[in-house]
């Protein structure tokens, strides 16, 4: 309802199945729920224009009641990774280039890749608050 409304999330959505994605155009577009936010992310590399989702996509913003916004993600720059590795460390971002470099080099900026190896780093004892 929308007094208690609820959010739905669902990742990965390019490996979902026809009767899945069936299921979920359902939710989104039937009117009698109300309070209802779907959030869906997929990998757009791993999803071409016949791909199903695609098709349960186009199908959803023919829709009047839903409201679709897309955001699209890239890779980070080296500028806003080492804003990112500044802000973590609670360090001038002139003292954090240099790792973040290496976490350029490692990760391409894939924002997922950035995240898991600077807790990599962490967990290995290689990083550590003094």
């Amino acid at each position: 309802s929308r007094n208690n409304p609820v959010v739905l999330f669902l990742d990965d959505l390019q490996w979902a199945d026809e009767v899945s994605l069936e299921l979920i155009h359902a939710l989104v577009t039937d009117s009698e729920i109300q309070g209802l936010l779907f959030i869906g992310s997929y990998r757009e590399n791993e999803v071409g224009p016949d791909h199903p989702l695609i098709n349960q996509l186009i199908n959803t913003h023919h829709s009047e009641s839903v409201h679709i916004i897309s955001i699209s993600l890239g890779n980070m720059d080296k500028k806003t990774v080492n804003a990112l590795v500044s802000d973590t460390l609670h360090m001038l971002p002139r003292m954090t280039l240099t790792l973040s470099e290496a976490i350029i080099q490692k990760t391409s900026g894939n924002p997922l890749f950035v995240m898991q190896f600077l807790a990599n780093l962490c967990d290995e004892g290689s990083l550590r608050f003094s």
